[in-house]
Parts: structure tokens; sequence; C-alpha cells
């Protein structure tokens, strides 16, 4: 039961994260430092909707997510590029394998309803500094999930540069709050090992 619970709660965890990429194509790599609740119904941390930290790890379409749960156990998230399943891996090299996962991490900064539908609605709001890099905010109403962490309405604050997700507040359709903060991030080159899928073999 408990191993079920955690594979539903993956799926709808890495279906929900971002909306879909839309920034231009181009070198996107990095690690973040980031405090959000999108990992509680991985975790299960209390109370229910808190944030918790996390380290992120981002290389074009791969991504590695460093977590700990409620009793202090690590665990990683990895979804390699172009794998149609992810990966749920704990410290001791135990491995869960999650299908149908995608967790975008980018918009276009200039225009991140594009593509969205024909009812997305975005308003782009202040200018400032978020984790150190030049961001814009956009406030955005949707109807359809689209939105980071599959919101349908909320404020982003998105990397002028390079249209990362450095923080929002946002809404699901049930009213759920959604919360992502970037504490930091560095981008540069991340080993390919880190987006490996676990070798089952040995």
């Amino acid at each position: 039961m408990r191993r079920c619970a955690l594979l539903a709660c993956a799926a709808v965890l890495c279906q929900a994260a971002f909306g879909e990429v839309h920034a231009e194509d181009g070198a996107f790599s990095g690690v973040a430092q980031v405090t959000t609740n999108e990992l509680g119904g991985l975790s299960r941390i209390q109370p229910r909707g808190a944030a918790q930290p996390a380290m992120v790890f981002f290389r074009d379409d791969a991504l590695r997510i460093q977590f700990q749960d409620a009793s202090g156990r690590s665990y990683a998230l990895i979804l390699a590029k172009d794998a149609p399943t992810g990966w749920i891996v704990g410290q001791q090299g135990g491995a869960m394998p999650v299908p149908g996962m995608r967790w975008p991490l980018r918009f276009d900064p200039e225009q991140p309803c594009a593509g969205l539908g024909m009812f997305a609605d975005c308003q782009r709001g202040d200018s400032g500094l978020r984790a150190g890099r030049d961001a814009v905010q956009w406030r955005y109403r949707l109807a359809n999930p689209d939105g980071p962490g599959r919101t349908r309405q909320g404020t982003m604050w998105l990397d002028r540069e390079t249209g990362l997700v450095l923080a929002y507040r946002s809404k699901t359709g049930l009213e759920q709050q959604q919360q992502w903060d970037i504490q930091r991030v560095d981008y540069g080159p991340q080993p390919e090992a880190l987006f490996q899928p676990p070798d089952l073999t040995h």
C-alpha cells in the first residue's frame, strides 16, 4: 500500500510541476537551492502543506531533485532526458519507477502564456531581483491547469535571461495552495551521471 501510494503521489507530482517549456533552446543547466511544498506527498512532512528544502539539479530537459522525508531519509527524484519513466531512488540504493513523468522548468519570460490556450491571460507585474537574478513577475489565469505546479492562477517570477521559474504563489483548480522559492541558483555544467536512471541489473 505504501509503495502504491508513493507511486501515485509521484505521478501526480511530476505531471504537475511547471507547465510547458517555452524558453528558447540553448544551454540550460545548473543547481538550485529550493524551498517548496511540492514534495509533501512524497516526504510526508507535517504539518500538511508545509514547505521543505530541496536541491534541484537541471540539465536541458533532465532533472534531479534531492530531498529528505519526515524521518530524515534521503531520496532523489530523477527524470532523465526524453525518458518516459522517472525514478525515485533511496539513499540505500532502492529504486521505484514512476511512468508518465514530466517536469518543465521554464517559460518564455516575455510571453509565458504562449501555447497555453486562447483563454490564457498573463499580466506583467513588477521587475526586480529574485535569488540574486534579474526577474520579471507575471500574474496569470488559465482555463486549464498548465501553470507551474499544474495551477490555474497565481503569480510567478521568471529569470529574465533564462525563463527559469524562480518563485510562484498559485492555486490549483481545487484551490490547493502551491509555492516554490529558489533561494539560490548557480548556472553551469552538471555531470551526466546525476541524471542517469538507476542500473537495476546489478
